[in-house]
């Protein structure tokens, strides 16, 4: 796994190396402003990524439960042997809590994610204050936040929701913990460091995975839900067609608003995916129902409801779109994220302005922000 990780996450190694061979040089200050900026909204961004895959998993754990209860309730009809279900209340008659600490809920996989966040943060902090030149005394109170960070990750290793890759680099952990702790000068903050380096690019592996995890997931939800609305569309247009069958040929006058029926028909088949549907409203002479305008009213009001569950169709194919863009700059996102890293590392043995890759980041960052509002736009159309 961890060959797939070195060849995917952004090269930390190269900053590292850089700070390594450049002793005391430093970079000034406000060329690492810009950089801490644009880094802190790419940790924003991700929070909100976060709380997209919390939110896909929640609405895909709940469709699987009812999936579940619906498939046995069809078992137990089939067997006769269902019961009445009891009367639920919608809220418990009461609540208890505690202030014990051993009864509160272990950290679920988004809440550690949220934690190994927080360490990639606590690393790049680390990494600046060594590089602007701080002295050690003031370069260990961000070491002691990193060496927090990796301890609660060290913990979630062994519980039943761990972070992915825990148990596979928990020995690592502990020794870099261990070599936090013991460091007192620079060359051994840059050597601990260093050895965190695979921490650092699994979490940040671990993100892009989960953007991937995201789409895949959200693809399912949208599949059937838009599966759902052609199945409508099909139901109701065949509704148009039995109405249609059931009626005399029309007059002349019926025929021309007949035949716009029939476009609106096609054109409303066309949006919902069902382009190869060839058929037409047909009428028939000597049907028992006279063609008039009760039989074009409800033609009309059943093409309405048609026309509805086209729009809901086209409206979650539009916001699984707008998802997909969004994960894609997500992606460019780090990828720039990575050439970030490389300038800094750059800086570092030759001091030069950074905040030109730092400037070009907030623009990755700005456009995942965009994507973020289309989607949520076509949330609230789909809604």
């Amino acid at each position: 796994m961890w060959d797939s990780v070195l060849r995917h996450v952004p090269s930390t190694a190269v900053f590292l190396a850089a700070l390594l061979g450049a002793g005391c040089t430093t970079v000034p200050q406000q060329e690492f402003k810009s950089y801490t900026e644009a880094f802190a909204e790419v940790k924003s961004t991700t929070e909100q990524l976060l709380v997209e895959y919390d939110a896909a998993r929640q609405a895909e754990d709940a469709y699987k439960q009812a999936k579940t209860a619906a498939e046995k309730a069809a078992e137990e009809a089939k067997k006769g042997t269902k019961q009445a279900p009891a009367l639920l209340p919608p809220f418990p008659p009461s609540v208890t809590l505690t202030l014990a600490t051993e009864s509160r809920r272990p950290p679920d996989p988004v809440g550690a994610r949220r934690q190994a966040l927080e360490v990639v943060a606590d690393f790049n902090t680390a990494l600046v204050s060594l590089a602007e030149g701080k002295k050690p005394e003031q370069v260990k109170s961000s070491i002691d936040s990193l060496t927090g960070g990796l301890s609660n990750v060290a913990k979630l290793a062994g519980t039943s929701l761990p972070i992915p890759f825990a148990g596979e680099i928990s020995t690592l952990l502990s020794t870099v913990i261990t070599k936090l702790d013991e460091a007192r000068n620079r060359q051994q903050f840059v050597a601990a460091l260093k050895e965190a380096e695979p921490i650092i690019r699994g979490i940040l592996r671990l993100f892009a995975e989960d953007a991937q995890d995201i789409y895949q997931i959200r693809a399912g939800q949208a599949t059937r839900a838009w599966t759902s609305h052609q199945d409508a569309v099909i139901k109701l247009v065949k509704q148009m067609r039995d109405i249609a069958k059931e009626c005399d040929r029309p007059t002349v006058d019926q025929a021309k608003k007949l035949d716009a029926l029939e476009k609106e028909v096609r054109a409303l088949l066309d949006r919902a995916g069902l382009k190869d549907n060839s058929e037409k409203l047909p009428t028939t002479d000597g049907a028992h129902q006279q063609f008039d305008e009760l039989a074009l009213s409800q033609l009309q009001q059943t093409l309405v409801q048609a026309q509805g569950e086209a729009d809901k169709y086209e409206a979650v194919i539009k916001a699984q779109t707008a998802l997909l863009a969004l994960v894609v700059s997500y992606g460019r996102m780090l990828a720039q994220t990575d050439a970030t890293l490389i300038a800094v590392r750059k800086a570092l043995d030759n001091p030069a302005d950074i905040r030109e890759q730092a400037t070009e980041l907030i623009g990755f960052v700005f456009t995942v922000k965009r994507d973020w509002e289309a989607l949520n736009a076509a949330r609230r159309a789909a809604a």
